[in-house]
């Protein structure tokens, strides 16, 4: 699914649509093995957005990376 969304991402900025980051809410509560699955497949913890006390984080893939 992570190849599918990049790729149409792609497909959309050859459409004139701006496109630059994949985003995904990991759902740390029922799987704490997400946020590893994630950080392999090249997604960062945006820090910003980043509280001990959610129960999912937010991460962001550039596509172009």
């Amino acid at each position: 699914m992570i190849r599918v969304a990049s790729d149409f991402a792609r497909t959309c900025n050859e459409q004139y649509i701006a496109a630059r980051f994949l985003t995904v809410d990991a759902d740390i509560e029922h799987n704490a093995d997400v946020l590893g699955f994630y950080q392999k497949n090249g997604f960062l913890i945006n820090e910003e957005l980043y509280n001990k006390n959610r129960k999912t984080i937010s991460m962001r893939r550039d596509i172009y990376r």
